[in-house]
């Protein structure tokens, strides 16, 4: 459990991407679900998991955000728990339509 966004960012996701550097998901894969758990942080007093099909881009926009002070986040209800997505002025900064960014938490 890391705590903070930033902190599960340099310590799993840029690593990873950093020795596969050609990546677009967490999991090296091109498609498919993977509902595995590249790891997972807290974030406005919740703990969230991160899938490892999750895109390496959105989470980079992310972090950015993060690292000049915006939360980068949105919250937004699922039939078991929240979600977070990327804020929608960050979200337009993805070059693809979809959130392809899974991070979840299991307690409302």
């Amino acid at each position: 459990m890391y705590n903070d966004f930033i902190e599960f960012m340099e310590a799993v996701v840029l690593p990873r991407h950093s020795a596969n550097p050609d990546a677009i998901r967490l999991d090296g894969a091109l498609t498919g679900g993977n509902f595995d758990e590249a790891g997972r942080f807290r974030h406005h007093d919740r703990e969230w998991g991160v899938a490892e099909d999750s895109h390496y881009e959105p989470l980079k926009i992310a972090l950015a955000a993060a690292e000049s002070g915006i939360d980068p986040f949105v919250e937004e209800p699922t039939k078991t728990g929240l979600r977070l997505d990327l804020a929608p002025e960050l979200q337009a900064k993805y070059s693809l339509p979809h959130r392809h960014m899974y991070i979840y938490s299991k307690s409302k």
